[in-house]
């Protein structure tokens, strides 16, 4: 069980892994940790690793666990909430408003004739 929300995120961010650094994606975001895909081969369980969230945000921390090219990382200290959640999709997106939708995800529309209706 995670200690932590996790959130969807899609962002290119920058890692330093050892001593090379380049850009990873960055899938999911929590206080604890994160997952980014990296085709680093330096990118092993253990190895130490810094996540660059931005200018001000750098998070220091290590890989738990890879999967091909994904990689879980756990950080040394919890990342403030309100960081992650500057990150990850919010419930309600801009667009949502304009383009209101029922639970199924099917647009929701104003008729006003109903379809087949003979007047």
């Amino acid at each position: 069980m995670r200690s932590y929300n996790r959130f969807k995120t899609d962002h290119k961010v920058e890692c330093r892994i050892g001593r090379k650094k380049g850009a990873v994606s960055l899938y999911n975001l929590s206080s604890g940790g994160c997952m980014i895909e990296t085709g680093s081969k330096l990118a092993e369980q253990g190895a130490q690793v810094e996540i660059k969230l931005s200018d001000k945000v750098a998070m220091p921390g290590k890989i738990v666990w890879r999967v091909d090219r994904n990689v879980g990382i756990k950080f040394d200290l919890p990342l403030h909430q309100k960081v992650v959640e500057a990150f990850g999709y919010s419930s309600e997106e801009e667009f949502d408003r304009d383009d209101p939708r029922d639970r199924f995800g099917i647009p929701l529309v104003e008729c006003s004739v109903a379809a087949g209706l003979i007047e």
